[in-house]
């Protein structure tokens, strides 16, 4: 496990408050593994506010125009290459993954698992205090399909699609983009819900978020005050 690469891929775009939430989230996982090499690359788009935030924290930083989104994302991907990495967390910049909830990736990496995902999700809104818990796609089409924020990828998978999760044109739905790959490709997978292991992953939302926060289908309002007590070290 010491000699493991694990590069955290994002990109960034305005919303300043939320990325150092997500900053402390990645800062809280680099110190609780100080003995791995865990790095995180964002790809921004404005220039010396983006760059300046991202080193204050070490991260590697791109700078990428904003559209189309998938081309950005991809030169985080090229990066994670360049870095060696064995396996690549793909998030949000608004996303925060829980050290309980990296320490169950670790245990299923080590499992030789090429393909790791979620089926649900913990929100919180900036504007309205509310938090939800949304418990994961009903539609017949993608039932069972994972969450976008979360979603681990072996160099192995990695290396069948040569370093591009996602086709440069697109600027949404890039989670299906992902997913028709992952269809085409036989792979090892695993997938879990977060609920059901008692485990956490949050993702900030705010004005100028691409999905509003609302209360989604199949999604419930939960306790902000607990929500904000799993992940205490992100509020202080």
């Amino acid at each position: 496990m010491q000699d493991l690469r694990i590069t955290f891929i994002t990109g960034m775009w305005k919303r300043p408050e939320v990325f150092e939430m997500f900053a402390k989230g990645i800062e809280k996982i680099q110190s609780q593994w100080s003995n791995m090499d865990i790095q995180c690359v964002v790809a921004g788009s404005e220039g010396v506010h983006s760059r300046s935030l991202c080193e204050k924290y070490n991260f590697y930083y791109i700078e990428t125009p904003n559209q189309p989104l998938a081309r950005k994302m991809n030169t985080t991907v090229t990066k994670a290459k360049e870095l060696e990495s064995d396996y690549v967390i793909c998030l949000g910049s608004d996303d925060i993954i829980h050290p309980d909830l990296f320490a169950k990736y670790l245990q299923l990496i080590n499992d030789g698992y090429d393909y790791i995902g979620v089926t649900d999700w913990y929100f919180y809104d900036t504007n309205t205090k509310k938090s939800l818990y949304w418990g994961g796609y009903k539609e017949k089409w993608r039932k069972g399909h994972t969450c976008g924020a979360g979603r681990v990828l072996s160099k192995w998978l990695l290396n069948k699609w040569d370093w591009k999760i996602w086709e440069d044109q697109q600027s949404h739905i890039l989670d299906n983009s992902m997913q028709d790959k992952l269809n085409n490709t036989g792979h090892r997978s695993y997938t879990f819900s977060l609920k059901k292991e008692g485990l956490y992953g949050l993702d900030i939302k705010s004005s100028t978020n691409m999905t509003p926060f609302k209360k989604w289908d199949n999604a419930n309002y939960i306790d902000t005050n607990a929500l904000k007590g799993v992940f205490d070290y992100v509020w202080n």
